[in-house]
């Protein structure tokens, strides 16, 4: 093959040549139709790739726009040659101008989300040059087989387990200053998976998101979240490789195969800079879903372009069911109310319910929008949410879906208008806390689980499907651990001595009152107290992954957070600035949760009603019986 960003095997996992593209679709999995056109994308692209190209990016915008004109030759059944371009376009731009008009104005877009961003322009330029040594440099005999076999590992037609190591190599190859590079910058491949989901956020935004007027997004972007982001993913790759280095090193002489300590003794081992093999195990334990839900997919809608506005595919005359334009949902979400759920008015079709979170940002766009009556509404705003895109990387399967919030401080700021917002929903949530520390150090932190909350058990529960996180200024994803006997199972814990019967204040127990994770029942390991103010985390219980949470102990023996090394569990206390609660997961997830909590609404107002009524009768009853001292029935 002779390329070092190629990564196409030329056999299969049984040996079997992948040369024959009648047989792809089980080698590549692909289906004819789509081998075909990839193949006509790859001649079409060498052609125009040998050509002089003064932009960056530009075989990347070729790639962009030549897929959406043999998509549309293809769907249309146009006899035009797939070999010249210029062919193309001019006989699909007299039967269909508004198609073409589309096309011609997401290359437009896809020029002002490139250069929306320095960084995002250093990403596309190398994404570019790598698409373009692999499309001149890998073509066998005229069949392109390396070509489809390079798109099939990209975009994972395979499955993750084969090709995830693929991904790898490419971007790998990608950030990599020479071919043999053993290290690279820690920071720079994040920076690569970041800024290429930012073009993929922005790629699958509609005709709205942009001012091809003046060439900018209508919304600008917010750089400082984006850049924390990007430093919490880093420091968090970076902590887990010392850490590791640290425990092969303390281990070496017992026999560990130290591997990544002897590929960074070799190459000065210097801080920031990561092994692939560091960076794979890293990723496969925080963040899984980073490769895909940044190269993967915009590999997928880079090569299989999105489809056309229901508006433009009325006067089209082929059937769009075996169309290579594909349907793609919202790569990542954005936030919705849960107002649709809760409350019994109607709102019209397209009304947007404002959510503004202090940690994701707002739901709107601060100008809104005005009809032609000058009434203003609010306007859904395009911006990617870096720490939504963060929670989307740990699991596309659990914060890939919806996200209705219920619970926020400005819905009150009481304990009991918590446990109203989160009791009775019977789905997964995501606690979101963010917090400073008397440094004036800011944390967001807080915890995910898949269980319902239940009050006052005055013990834990819930489900192993659970995690403590910490997301800003360093990313750590805490998993909970298997209960062995007695020993672990804190997985949630909720307590409020306003609710409980017994309200004599000499049996008042010791048991911690708020709601919390891990730990005990006096002291749990993330705990939020009744008043809202203060959140106490530990680094260390019996439930949860070890590891800091809130603000990291010092090495400095001066420092306020100094911490004596001994293996003892460190806790820090934080001032609660902002405390939400999200319902996330599927449409269908969140439906039902919300039907449960509406349910269970129900029966504590039906309660309620009930016990009012029978306290009614019961105080007329004593009234009559003497028992209350009264004239009302002394007549009778």
């Amino acid at each position: 093959m002779g390329s070092a960003y190629s990564t196409a095997d030329t056999t299969d996992a049984s040996g079997s040549s992948t040369s024959n593209i009648n047989n792809v679709h089980n080698v590549n999995g692909f289906t004819p139709q789509e081998a075909k056109y990839l193949s006509n994308l790859c001649d079409l692209l060498r052609r125009q790739e040998t050509q002089q190209n003064s932009s960056e990016y530009s075989c990347l915008a070729s790639v962009w726009k030549y897929s959406h004109l043999l998509a549309l030759n293809e769907l249309t059944s146009s006899s035009s040659s797939s070999n010249d371009v210029t062919n193309i376009e001019a006989q699909l731009m007299q039967q269909y101008p508004q198609q073409i008009e589309l096309i011609n104005n997401r290359c437009l877009q896809l020029d002002i989300i490139v250069s929306s961003n320095p960084d995002t322009l250093k990403a596309a330029s190398r994404l570019s040059n790598a698409l373009q040594h692999i499309i001149c440099n890998n073509d066998e005999g005229g069949k392109n087989n390396h070509f489809l076999e390079f798109v099939s590992n990209m975009i994972w037609r395979h499955g993750r387990g084969c090709n995830q190591r693929h991904t790898l190599d490419f971007i790998w190859n990608i950030c990599a200053l020479n071919a043999t590079a053993a290290e690279l910058s820690s920071g720079d491949i994040i920076e690569f998976c970041c800024h290429t989901a930012s073009m993929l956020h922005y790629m699958l935004q509609n005709q709205d998101a942009f001012n091809l007027q003046s060439m900018e997004l209508h919304e600008p972007r917010v750089v400082a979240t984006e850049t924390t982001i990007i430093q919490a993913l880093t420091s968090s790759l970076n902590e887990y490789v010392k850490k590791t280095r640290e425990h092969e090193h303390n281990f070496a002489g017992y026999g560990v195969t130290n591997t990544s300590s002897s590929a960074s003794s070799n190459n000065g081992g210097a801080e920031g800079c990561i092994t692939k093999r560091e960076f794979s195990e890293w990723q496969r334990k925080i963040v899984p879903d980073l490769l895909y839900c940044s190269v993967v997919r915009m590999f997928e809608v880079l090569f299989f372009p999105p489809e056309l506005p229901s508006h433009l595919l009325s006067n089209l005359p082929q059937n769009t069911k075996n169309s290579i334009f594909q349907k793609y949902s919202r790569p990542f979400p954005i936030l919705e109310s849960s107002k649709e759920f809760t409350t019994k008015t109607t709102t019209k079709a397209g009304d947007l319910t404002v959510v503004s979170s202090p940690v994701f940002g707002s739901n709107a766009r601060s100008e809104g929008i005005s009809d032609s009556a000058n009434n203003s509404a609010a306007a859904a705003s395009t911006l990617l949410s870096p720490p939504i895109f963060a929670f989307t990387s740990i699991s596309t399967t659990k914060f890939g879906g919806k996200w209705h919030r219920l619970y926020a401080g400005a819905d009150g700021w009481t304990f009991q208008k918590l446990e109203h917002a989160i009791m009775g929903y019977d789905g997964p949530t995501l606690l979101v806390i963010k917090a400073s520390s008397k440094q004036h150090e800011s944390v967001t932190l807080g915890a995910y689980t898949a269980a319902k909350w239940e009050r006052n058990k005055r013990d834990f529960f819930g489900v192993p499907d659970c995690f403590l996180f910490q997301l800003v200024p360093t990313l750590r994803v805490l998993k909970s651990l298997p209960k062995m006997g007695t020993r672990g199972g804190h997985y949630m814990y909720f307590h409020s001595n306003t609710n409980t019967q017994n309200l004599n204040p000499s049996k008042k127990d010791e048991l911690a009152e708020g709601l919390g994770f891990g730990g005990t029942v006096r002291t749990p390991r993330l705990f939020i107290d009744c008043h809202l103010e203060e959140c106490r985390a530990s680094s260390k219980d019996t439930s949860f992954e070890e590891g800091h949470l809130g603000v990291t102990p010092s090495d400095d023996p001066f420092s306020s957070t100094f911490s004596p090394s001994g293996g003892a569990s460190t806790s820090s206390t934080l001032h609660i600035e902002s405390l939400e609660v999200f319902a996330v997961g599927d449409r269908e997830t969140i439906r039902r949760g919300f039907q449960s909590q509406n349910h269970y609404r129900d029966i504590a107002d039906s309660t309620l009603r009930n016990a009012r009524t029978v306290d009614k009768a019961a105080f007329l009853g004593d009234m009559r019986n003497g028992v209350i001292e009264t004239k009302a029935f002394a007549h009778r």
